[in-house]
């Protein structure tokens, strides 16, 4: 055995004076001690043998200046105790190409791109080694069986700490990552990565990066004081968080966007700058048993039409809404808390879509906010304390069931201008306004449902649409139980249960507005009726050409109107249009104005909006789709119907098969011959894509007569957007940033991934969070330094 025991020593006549010399002269499988010293030379290891600090961990240090300081050619070696030091700025310290290189408590020292490199076929082990280098990465893989890093500690890294790219494979376990300019972890090409008990702190860019089609299992997994995201999840491989958190990091604690489809199971985020978790571009996926909390932003946030679902999500102490989703997006949360919001505990807004089940909303300033054109069915909804309204209705279409109300600071519910509320079987209770109001411009009904123990009435009817009360309970309230303050038909109230009110009944064709009693000052006030919906798209930012176009159509459907009055035919005109352009461009806000002219000229009955998707209308089921597009159509009888990106019925794109979608478009074709007088179609998409949709069917090109193109927003109109952004929420835009974003606008490719307006709202929103971490931190603010976005708000890339 002592023949394969082989000495190194720096004293003259004990041994090999080199370690690259004893491993020459070395059989297989030998053993070389080396005993302490500063070993200057490049290491290969070319047989299998094990090398091993004589006197222990940081005694040996293997250094070069020029070259790889260790590297591989056999198939296995191993090292003990061994510090190892490379100041080329070209090549790693540590290099494996094929074979396996077991490292134990080795301290590992580049100054290159990176420490260690694994790849093609080589393997690294290493357990209970430090990792350094303070010009770039800590471990990079690429190989396809990469190896373990076990109890390994990065520290001061210039980039990412561990990379796992290309086809790479990794297994990380009871690792720690502290301070990294890049990514603690950064995952990219088909990577995959196997983590668990480890911790990252003090990354400059997100703790956790996984792109493309990378893969990663991670549990137990510590995210904290990162300057950037948590997790930025982007990847279309799957990824898996289970028992993982963030904890005090600048901006999002989990990002998910790119189609990414992630599974979250009892992960914990706290006290991020930005937002807690944020599902966006299209991402989806599934969170379970998670909680969000102390968040100096919004809760939740879900986006551009992401489709996430979330069960048994806890949210708490948000600085903004708890939840937030808009942008078309369509979630599906169930099980959901959320407690103590500065803002709505959940906020639907621009275009945002979704379903609750079961969710419990305590404190904040409103429940339940739905606005701007969104839709959501909402059933065992509990909402308590709310400062303000229990649920809030404007300009959206809600549907409520099963629900309970209790103490609202305003209104329990209230449906202002533009809404549609359907409330069946709910209990609103000890509301400081009205139970339920439904305010000039809305419209819906109350089925099965109790007002009791309100400051003012029960249920206030101030709206000349249709309102349909029917089998309900109005009892104990300061108001009256049902008031209806104007007079007409259009107001239905059946199998009323009243008692114990303080003033009397008024609803029917008697009800006059000089009957009803004044709100108390708790109430929520009434909504103005909106601006003309004409002179509204004349200010809409830029869109010149659309306005003359649409205009156009505007003033021929006056003409015909008025010689269909006069007994007159009616010109041929192009009712169903085709809105082409990129996404961000308006397409949407001028369609529901369009709808809304249509309406007051009396060529609709209502003129409201449904906006659907491919996911709206195809099925995925023989015989399905005709049914689910013939239900979409008909909820847009008398308005608009709105196919966002109606190009993929034609290109087979969503999952579900080309052939289902042209069922969709030949049942659309029919459907819009049977209603061509109470309804308007507008099919929009790219440019080039809308044009291939009009040749899928024989009869679509003709129905669609009309294009109307919407091209790019300039960059000065895209900086006044931002502008507007600002005036709408009390902010102001100093020259010097209005500079800076003129030449990002100018410079930002205007390729598919270009946003227009949306990428200036979300230049906006990302000021103004910038803007507060930055006078959280100031002794004194002024009011007007409130009020002003200056370029130190801009992010690095766009200033």
């Amino acid at each position: 055995m002592g023949q394969n025991v082989i000495m190194v020593t720096q004293t003259p006549g004990h041994g090999y004076r080199r370690i690259g010399d004893a491993v020459a002269g070395a059989p297989e499988g030998a053993l070389i001690v080396v005993a302490p010293g500063r070993y200057s030379e490049n290491l290969v290891l070319s047989k299998p043998v094990t090398i091993t600090a004589e006197e222990g961990i940081g005694s040996v240090t293997v250094v070069t200046g020029s070259g790889v300081a260790v590297s591989v050619a056999t198939s296995s070696a191993a090292m003990s105790g061994i510090a190892v030091v490379s100041t080329d700025k070209d090549n790693p310290a540590v290099f494996v190409a094929r074979g396996q290189l077991s490292l134990t408590e080795c301290s590992l020292g580049g100054s290159g791109w990176s420490s260690v490199f694994a790849s093609g076929e080589g393997k690294i082990l290493m357990r209970d080694c430090e990792v350094r280098n303070g010009v770039g990465a800590g471990v990079v893989v690429t190989a396809v069986d990469g190896g373990l890093l076990e109890s390994c500690r990065f520290i001061d890294l210039g980039t990412s700490a561990v990379v796992v790219a290309d086809d790479g494979a990794l297994t990380m376990r009871a690792c720690s990552v502290d301070k990294a300019s890049g990514n603690g972890i950064c995952l990219n090409g088909r990577g995959t990565l196997t983590v668990d008990d480890t911790t990252i702190t003090g990354t400059g860019k997100p703790a956790v990066a996984v792109e493309q089609q990378a893969s990663m299992k991670a549990e137990r997994l510590s995210v904290s004081a990162a300057d950037g995201i948590g997790f930025y999840l982007a990847s279309t491989g799957s990824v898996h968080l289970d028992g993982c958190s963030v904890e005090r990091v600048g901006a999002e604690g989990i990002f998910v966007a790119e189609g990414c489809k992630p599974e979250l199971r009892g992960c914990r985020v706290r006290a991020t700058g930005f937002r807690g978790v944020h599902f966006a571009a299209r991402s989806g996926g599934k969170v379970i048993d998670c909680e969000v909390a102390e968040v100096d932003g919004i809760g939740v946030e879900v986006t551009e039409r992401a489709t996430p679902e979330f069960d048994q999500l806890s949210v708490a102490g948000s600085k903004r809404s708890g939840v937030r989703v808009a942008d078309a997006a369509d979630p599906f949360f169930r099980r959901l808390r959320v407690l103590g919001s500065d803002g709505a505990g959940i906020e639907v807004d621009e275009g945002g879509r979704g379903t609750v089940e079961n969710v419990e909303i305590e404190g904040g300033e409103v429940g339940l906010r739905i606005a701007g054109g969104s839709r959501l069915t909402a059933s065992g909804l509990s909402v308590r304390n709310t400062r303000a309204a229990g649920v809030e209705v404007v300009d959206a279409a809600l549907a409520l069931a099963d629900s309970a109300i209790t103490g609202s600071g305003g209104d329990g519910v209230h449906a202002g201008a533009g809404a549609n509320l359907s409330v069946v079987r709910c209990r609103v209770q000890s509301s400081a306004g009205m139970g339920c109001q439904f305010a000039e411009g809305a419209s819906g009904s109350v089925t099965d449902s109790e007002f009791s123990g309100g400051k003012s009435d029960g249920i206030r009817l101030e709206t000349k649409e249709a309102v349909r009360v029917s089998s309900c309970t109005v009892r104990d309230n300061h108001g009256s139980g049902v008031r209806q303050t104007r007079p007409g038909t259009a107001i239905e109230v059946l199998d009323l249960i009243t008692s114990g009110n303080l003033r009397p009944d008024a609803f029917g064709t008697s009800a006059s507005a000089g009957a009803a009693s004044p709100a108390p000052a708790a109430a929520s006030a009434p909504r103005k009726p909106g601006d003309d919906p004409l002179q509204e798209m004349q200010r809409l930012v830029g869109l010149e050409g659309v306005k003359r176009e649409v205009t156009s159509l505007i003033n021929l459907n006056k003409m015909a109107k008025r010689r269909q009055d006069a007994g007159l035919s009616a010109p041929p005109m192009a009712r169903h249009l085709v809105f082409a352009g990129a996404p961000g461009t308006g397409k949407t806000t001028v369609a529901r104005l369009y709808g809304q002219v249509l309406a007051q000229l009396g060529v609709l009955r209502e003129g409201h909006l449904i906006e659907v998707a491919r996911a709206d209308l195809v099925a995925q089921i023989i015989g399905g789709t005709a049914i689910k597009t013939t239900e979409a159509f008909n909820t847009a009888l008398g308005g608009v119907l709105f196919i966002d990106e109606a190009y993929t019925l034609s290109s087979g794109s969503g999952g579900t098969g080309p052939d289902f979608g042209r069922e969709a478009i030949d049942t659309l074709v029919k459907l819009m011959e049977d209603h061509r007088d109470d309804v308007v179609v507008i099919a929009a998409g790219y440019s080039n894509e809308m044009a291939k949709f009009l040749e899928s069917n024989p009869g679509m090109e003709s129905r669609f007569s009309r294009t109307i193109e919407f091209a790019n927003y300039t960059a000065d109109e895209l900086v006044t957007i931002v502008r507007t952004q600002c005036a709408k929420h009390d902010y102001r835009l100093d020259e010097e940033a209005a500079d800076h974003l003129l030449g990002y606008f100018e410079a930002i490719p205007k390729d598919g991934t270009f946003g227009n307006g949306r990428t200036a709202r979300r230049v906006f929103e990302r000021m103004t969070d910038r803007q507060a971490s930055r006078l959280a931190e100031a002794r004194e603010v002024t009011a007007a330094d409130l009020t002003l976005l200056t370029a130190n708000d801009l992010e690095t890339g766009v200033r």
